[in-house]
């Protein structure tokens, strides 16, 4: 197959993007174990190929992917946090391509599509950058990707090769996905059944034949949907959860002792894709923690009637017959904002949703809106609503522009962080267990972090390497 010149230029873009998140992870950190890899080390290290630690009930809770990549690591490159970051990357490579292919095929413009690499790889998630062991849930969102991207041309019937890739690809994702798997069963359920009950919905022109038989086909999409996701609940039956720091407080009795806290949290959530949790700080820091609450409540709420808008217009269009891929990613965000809302309500920190640790989940989101106002405004529409949407979009940007350039200014700080924390992991016994815990970020019982650091000095792993 040869690419044109404006393959080429989608390609350089997307690229472009990959080479920003490289840039970032490699002057924002350095290689050290600390916060969470505390408990992956003393958990699975050293014998990594241990049966008994893979073939456990809730399995499929632990990220099977993550056994054969932390083995990987150990053996050729002596467990290393930038080789999950790395790994992280090329989660976010696989989202872009995905959008690649589907901007080029749509015809969505060069402008459009940078709007959206952008998006992607903006530094309001400079957490998952950074932080190695999330590497397999954006990993499983470029799978969702892939999937979404798939079933919108399968349902089309532009791709109708692709039925056996969508039949497996759940069960590939349930190797990486974890709770994730959870928002994308939901909305790929949905559209699966609404393939196989009204087929004619996503194509006009269907013969009677070609319906019966691409419901069929939907039936064949929604059982291998359905069986990849009771799998996974299933093996989370037998998962035990530990929360540190959340309330003892039901959901219902929360509920009525603060009735405001959850709608505020859910609200707040959404201000994250315009402007950073950690740059609204820096924004609004002369507003006072009042004029912050305010502003963060407003972009939370102008992100919601993005998503409103882009709902509407979808479906006043009736762009569901030409497309459900940034449908698809719509309900995919929104649904992610519902279950962080619902799991992390726990927490009595309404702000909790700002973290950058979701910024990714909850870009996707705007991806899917930000698709819908591009194809919508390359169709003849009155000036004032092509310039309502064109103005959301430029707030979108601007947003995540600024919080790029704060991101970037902190980057040097956050480097002399890392730097501290593998000084100070290999000089540990000089460090009283508390200090030592506040260095490495650990808020749990020191006799682990302890205990791990034993392990990687033990086998010359990580900032111990070069003692073997």
């Amino acid at each position: 197959m040869r690419l044109s010149r404006r393959d080429i230029l989608y390609i350089f873009i997307a690229a472009i993007g990959l080479l920003s998140g490289l840039l970032y992870v490699k002057n924002s950190c350095c290689d050290v174990v600390y916060s969470d890899y505390i408990r992956l080390v003393d958990e699975y290290l050293p014998d990594v190929m241990d049966p008994g630690k893979f073939f456990v009930p809730d399995i499929l809770t632990r990220v099977p992917a993550a056994f054969l990549a932390r083995a990987v690591n150990v053996e050729l490159f002596g467990f290393s946090v930038t080789f999950d970051r790395l790994l992280t990357l090329s989660g976010f490579a696989l989202c872009s391509a995905a959008l690649a292919l589907y901007s080029r095929k749509k015809g969505i413009g060069l402008f459009g599509f940078a709007a959206l690499i952008f998006i992607l790889y903006s530094l309001n998630k400079w957490e998952i950058y950074i932080n190695g062991s999330a590497w397999a849930h954006v990993v499983s969102f470029g799978l969702f990707f892939s999937y979404y991207y798939l079933f919108d041309g399968y349902a089309r019937g532009d791709m109708r090769e692709a039925l056996p890739i969508l039949c497996v690809l759940p069960f590939v994702i349930l190797l990486f996905a974890g709770e994730y798997i959870a928002s994308f069963s939901a909305i790929a359920l949905f559209f699966a059944a609404l393939l196989v009950f009204f087929p004619k919905a996503f194509s006009e022109g269907r013969s009677s034949l070609e319906s019966k038989g691409q419901r069929a086909r939907g039936g064949l999409v929604f059982l291998c949907l359905l069986i990849a996701l009771l799998l996974y609940l299933i093996s989370r039956s037998f998962a035990q959860w530990e929360h540190a720091g959340s309330t003892e407080l039901g959901f219902s009795e929360f509920f009525l002792t603060d009735p405001l806290f959850i709608p505020s949290f859910f609200v707040k959530s959404f201000a994250g894709v315009i402007v950073g949790g950690e740059a609204i700080g820096t924004l609004t820091a002369s507003f006072g923690d009042s004029g912050r609450e305010v502003f963060t409540l407003l972009s939370g709420l102008l992100v919601i009637g993005s998503y409103v808008t882009a709902i509407y217009i979808y479906l006043r269009e009736r762009m569901y017959r030409e497309t459900v891929f940034p449908m698809m990613l719509l309900l995919s965000g929104g649904f992610n904002h519902v279950l962080v809302t619902l799991s992390r309500w726990i927490f009595e920190d309404s702000s909790y949703g700002l973290s950058s640790r979701y910024a990714a989940q909850f870009s996707i989101g705007v991806l899917g809106i930000f698709i819908i106002f591009f194809l919508f405004l390359k169709k003849k529409r009155s000036a004032y609503i092509k310039g309502s949407l064109s103005i959301l979009i430029i707030l979108f940007l601007a947003g995540n522009c600024y919080t790029c350039y704060q991101e970037i200014k902190k980057m040097p700080y956050r480097e002399q962080n890392y730097e501290a924390m593998a000084e100070a992991m290999k000089n540990h016994e000089a460090y009283g267990e508390e200090e030592l815990a506040r260095i490495l970020e650990w808020h749990k019982d020191p006799e682990t972090m302890l205990h791990a650091i034993e392990i990687l000095e033990d086998n010359g792993l990580n900032v111990f390497k070069d003692k073997n």
